[in-house]
């Protein structure tokens, strides 16, 4: 801000036709000329202030499209499985309805995935609307975001770009929306050893939930970004598919309460907190702020310079501090519920950010476990026993996939 006493010692009133000052030149002490900047800053402001506020004319054919962050692939059945989105920004002044997204790899001319139909309108989600919105109609001036998540081909066919076309309804009208094509993030060679040991542990995590990590969007420094896109919530069963020894509300009954958090892999500590206190009884648990979403936490910088954060850490548990090196497989908390939690487990995520709710989520491979079978109801988890397989699978730098159940072999 300009301050008027500094820069504004004389004034000289022109006429603004002639360029000439009138009546020479006008001479004012310090108090009036602060007065004069004053007021001259202030009508600057209400002029932009006034033509904030008149409606922004665009001339547009339809959306404005973006790649959220740069789609990169995970390993899961020894299958290529993408998770990443597609915004949709409406710039004309009406309601644009998509139909149909495509995605091709590489320069393949049939599409390796197509969403359409109850399919779409499961992952198309307006921001801000209400959850009842007809089926993938976008009103004027608001934004979609369309989760993609598909499977394609086997590990060894890295595609190098994906592309996409959107058919979507202006009026009467069915328009193609043509993306150029986004190059594929390079897969992390770094495979992460086992956040805890032994098990059986439920990998808790679907792309389908509306409010799971996958879909969580948030908006800090200025930035939209989902930090659990890869996410999982790590739950302790036993061979009955029960998650507590006892009464199921008291935290310290919950099988895996206290049990040992290892770090995946050699690394520096980069951010540590441990001031969260827990209710002794799930049922006694409550929202916070996004600040304290996380509860207790440790993020550790990985070698690559990706970030290995760990949520919901028990109160007084942490054993390092930031700075520390650790080495692969050294215990550093342990489980607990803190922050915002339906009940005792261990939340992991890979990042680009040490802050848990900072970062956007990165791809990661675990470099070892058993896949004991899995959930295809997780509201079954805590009831029932999960549904076996005929024989335990070795799974070698994959990404556990939904509700699978697993045991650490490390």
């Amino acid at each position: 801000m300009v301050e008027p006493s500094r820069h504004c010692a004389s004034i000289e009133v022109f006429d603004s036709f002639e360029q000439k000052p009138l009546h020479g030149s006008v001479r004012a002490d310090m108090g009036m000329i602060g007065a004069i900047c004053r007021l001259a800053l202030a009508t600057i402001v209400l002029a932009a202030l006034g033509a904030a506020a008149q409606p922004l004319t665009v001339t547009a054919e339809g959306f404005d499209a973006r790649i959220g962050a740069q789609p990169g692939p995970v390993i899961v059945d020894g299958r290529l499985q993408w998770l990443y989105e597609l915004h949709l920004s409406n710039f004309v002044g009406r309601t644009l309805t998509v139909r149909e997204v495509r995605v091709y790899v590489d320069q393949k001319r049939q599409p390796a995935w197509t969403l359409r139909g109850d399919e779409l309108q499961r992952r198309l989600v307006t921001i801000g609307a209400d959850e009842t919105v007809a089926l993938a109609g976008i009103a004027p001036g608001r934004r979609a975001v369309i989760y993609l998540d598909f499977l394609s081909g086997d590990a060894a066919a890295l595609s190098r770009t994906l592309r996409h076309e959107v058919d979507y309804l202006d009026g009467d009208e069915t328009r193609t929306l043509s993306l150029p094509p986004v190059p594929v993030a390079v897969p992390a060679t770094l495979r992460l050893g086992p956040p805890l040991r032994g098990g059986p542990w439920v990998a808790v995590h679907s792309p389908d939930w509306p409010r799971g990590h996958r879909r969580v969007v948030i908006a800090t420094g200025g930035r939209a970004r989902i930090p659990g896109r890869f996410a999982i919530d790590w739950v302790k069963t036993d061979a009955q598919g029960k998650t507590s020894r006892g009464d199921a509300d008291r935290v310290a009954d919950t099988l895996g309460y206290g049990d040992e958090v290892l770090a995946v892999d050699e690394a520096v500590v980069a951010l540590v907190r441990d001031d969260m206190p827990e209710p002794e009884l799930v049922s006694a648990r409550r929202k916070h702020a996004l600040t304290d979403a996380a509860g207790n936490f440790v993020s550790l910088r990985l070698s690559d310079g990706r970030y290995a954060v760990y949520e919901h850490l028990k109160p007084g548990s942490i054993r390092v501090r930031a700075g520390d090196h650790v080495r692969r497989g050294q215990v550093i908390a342990a489980l607990g519920f803190t922050g915002d939690s339906t009940g005792p487990h261990l939340h992991f995520h890979v990042a680009d950010a040490a802050e848990p709710a900072a970062g956007e989520g990165l791809p990661f491979a675990l470099s070892g476990w058993r896949e004991l079978g899995r959930y295809g109801d997780i509201g079954a988890l805590g009831r029932t026993p999960w549904p076996a397989q005929r024989a335990t699978r070795l799974r070698r730098n994959e990404w556990p996939g939904w509700n699978v159940v697993v045991e650490f072999d490390e």
